[in-house]
């Protein structure tokens, strides 16, 4: 006769009492859930127990034997959590360590746990994505899944629990509401009557009443909400999904926008400028295609030296490509450096390349955005309109994590709606060109008519 295996009996037994919030999600019969929740609800002890059981319960493959698992992060740290807690209780049940084989190094991304009778559990890491081909899974559970992409379950993850049905599990603090966001695009999923295998919950932080026996006016929360933002407080404790939130460049992806770029001839090149002394002078080589693709090839900073210095230098280390560029696009706040890098490089700047900021970036988010998004991800005609050279890692890591919403209070400048006015100058560069060169929002990355007739006529 086939035995049942009952998950409140084994938390009973093992000392493990899930506030009412986890238990909803824990006796909740579906094949896929998921969880935007706030910070300290409890979504590390929700994961690992959600596994435990599996480890006692064979396969649901035609098969059957021993469960194979995953807890794949953003990185191998993220999931350390929840592993180590796995196999502190499997020690306390009383299986020998000789019976555990345990290899824990998250800087390598070393953690693997495998038990005599044949359960495997194994850590990965979204950064690597090679790593994410394997055999059939019975489970999956994404950690931090707020900073997960929306392709690294649809490449890499989803094929691998087909063949035996296996289920999965998403949590973490929602990053913003960006189309790239896996959280987002699941959780949406989740809420749908048309998907029955999904549910999905939004759990902020006061409905864990064990660490926030006051709910939403715990004086916790309450100086928690006084000190932040509240979009930040929306995010963190109350896990919504809010537009403002974490990074500036949400729709930015190190796998999608990231190329090796070389200079081409056949296509115009413009520089692009975002003056400083004590912060960064900031170049930007941007050139664009027949189709009006952008490309920045080449970023160039200094800092403590003024404009004539820095011409001096680009003519004698980059003279070639100050010989072919068109035009620059600079800060119209400095008309004095702009008018020396025009004497010295010969170069012209152009105008509107001002205006107010939102502006900029909504230029920047929109050429971000994937294009033909019906189509699979991965597809040849699934792409964006911006790429940027690897080269350019400080740009880069401006576009990924650097330029920021603000956090706290004491962040906020004014009652307008800015990101923190640091780690911005490569975008606020970009953002010159793109204003100057495009023009406004909502004209389909199409070149502003004066740009066109400079374009040809160099």
């Amino acid at each position: 006769m086939a035995k049942v295996f009952r998950k409140d009996l084994y938390y009973e037994k093992t000392g493990y009492s899930p506030h009412e919030g986890q238990k909803a999600i824990h006796f909740t019969p579906v094949r896929f859930k998921v969880l935007s929740n706030g910070r300290r609800w409890g979504k590390t002890m929700l994961g690992a127990k959600e596994i435990e059981p599996n480890a006692f319960v064979p396969s649901r493959h035609i098969n059957g034997g021993p469960q194979t698992g995953w807890i794949v992060g953003p990185n191998y740290q993220d999931a350390e959590k929840e592993y180590r807690i796995i196999y502190d209780q499997f020690r306390k049940l009383g299986i020998d360590k000789d019976a555990l084989k345990f290899v824990n190094n998250p800087d390598n991304g070393s953690m693997h746990l495998k038990t005599s009778w044949g359960f495997d559990l194994q850590c990965k890491s979204a950064s690597k994505p090679e790593t994410l081909v394997g055999e059939g899974l019975d489970f999956v559970l994404m950690v931090e899944a707020g900073r997960h992409r929306r392709r690294t379950w649809g490449q890499y993850i989803r094929p691998t629990l087909s063949d035996k049905r296996g289920w999965a599990m998403f949590s973490g603090v929602p990053e913003g509401a960006s189309e790239h966001s896996l959280l987002y695009a699941l959780w949406q999923r989740g809420q749908s009557t048309r998907a029955p295998q999904w549910q999905s919950w939004r759990m902020p932080s006061w409905t864990n009443t064990i660490v926030f026996p006051g709910g939403r006016n715990d004086p916790e929360i309450l100086d928690a909400e006084d000190d932040l933002t509240e979009d930040e407080f929306r995010r963190q404790y109350g896990a919504e999904f809010v537009e403002h939130a974490g990074a500036v460049m949400s729709e930015w992806d190190d796998e999608i926008h990231l190329r090796d770029l070389d200079y081409n001839p056949e296509w115009p090149l413009y520089g692009a400028v975002d003056y400083g002394f004590t912060n960064p002078f900031v170049w930007l080589w941007i050139q664009l295609d027949h189709w009006g693709n952008v490309y920045v090839i080449r970023e160039h900073r200094w800092e403590r030296k003024d404009t004539l210095e820095i011409a001096q230098e680009m003519m004698a280390q980059q003279g070639d490509l100050v010989r072919n560029a068109v035009a620059f696009y600079p800060d119209p706040a400095e008309p004095d450096d702009s008018l020396t890098l025009e004497r010295h490089l010969r170069i012209p700047s152009r105008k509107n390349t001002g205006g107010e900021l939102k502006t900029r970036l909504s230029l920047i988010r929109t050429a971000l955005k994937e294009t033909n998004t019906h189509l699979p991800y991965g597809h040849v005609d699934r792409q964006p309109r911006l790429f940027v050279d690897r080269s350019c890692k400080t740009l880069a890591w401006e576009m990924r994590e650097g330029y920021r919403w603000p956090e706290h209070r004491s962040e906020v400048k004014s009652d307008s709606e800015h990101p923190l006015d640091k780690d911005n100058h490569g975008t606020e560069a970009l953002g010159r060109f793109f204003r100057g060169y495009f023009g406004m929002p909502g004209q389909d990355m199409k070149p502003a008519r004066s740009r066109v007739r400079a374009a040809r006529m160099g």
